[in-house]
Order: C-alpha cells, then structure tokens, then sequence
C-alpha cells in the first residue's frame, strides 16, 4: 500500500513537470498597458504573445487591445504595441500598426514578430471577416508590413 502510494505522488509529480510549460503570471504589465493601450475598467482583455511564457525569461512582447468604439458606435477598435524586457523591467517600445482580429500564431525571430489576423475578404460581409492576413513587425524599427 505504501508503495502504491508512493508511486501515485510520483507519478502525479512527474505529470505536473513533464508537460508543456505553463503560462505565467504578466498581470504586472497591466498598469503600463493601461496606461499606452489605453486599457479602461470594462474592456476586453488585452491579448499578449511574447517570446517566451515566463516573463522573468521573455525579451519581447506584442500585446492587442481590441475595444469598442469610445464615441459610440458598433465599431471594434484596436491598439497594439511593442514591449521590451530591460534590465530594469518591461517598457512599451511603441505603438504596431497591425490590422484584423483574432491574432494568432506569432512566432518571434531576431529582429522580427510574424503573426496572423483575419480580415475581411472581397466578398466578406462587415460581420464576417475570413480572410487570413500574416504580418511582419521589425522589432526595432516597429514598420510592419503585410505578406499577402
């Protein structure tokens, strides 16, 4: 019985360490997100992709912040930017011209964030964008440019 039990803290220990990493806690970036992304109480989540799942780790972030429109409206607005890991902690680089929704897939190289949105198509309806958009942003001169 000892040994049952002993295997089974093993093996629970070992499932916990062995799986892909788990994302960490950024939620200390929020106050410089508000503050540059203009993020207000009530708005959607901003959505982050960095280079590594441990902040204490990662180099570079790209957040999106999509909310509705300040002056009414049924618009969707949004505002990304570039943040840097320095030794003295996270700063906002500047502002990403990025267009679309649903940011995916952003994969980091040196000098460059390639990412995907979805935008509207020539035959898509304003409510149901389909078509896929992969973005380039240089990460030092922040000019992104459009792929297809």
């Amino acid at each position: 019985m000892h040994t049952r039990r002993t295997l089974a803290g093993f093996l629970l220990a070992f499932s916990l360490f062995s799986g892909p990493a788990v994302a960490q806690d950024w939620s200390f970036i929020s106050p410089l997100t508000a503050q540059v992304l203009d993020v207000r109480p009530g708005d959607r989540a901003p959505i982050l992709f960095s280079n590594d799942p441990d902040p204490g780790v990662a180099e570079t972030a790209l957040i999106f912040h999509y909310f509705d429109n300040r002056d009414g409206g049924n618009a969707t607005m949004l505002n990304a930017g570039l943040f840097k890991r320095k030794p003295d902690g996270w700063h906002f680089i500047g502002p990403v011209e990025v267009f679309g929704t649903s940011p995916r897939e952003a994969n980091f190289y040196p000098g460059q964030v390639r990412l995907k949105t979805t935008m509207p198509g020539p035959n898509d309806p304003r409510c149901c964008p389909t078509l896929t958009v992969d973005w380039v942003v240089d990460t030092e001169t922040l000019q992104v440019w459009r792929l297809n």
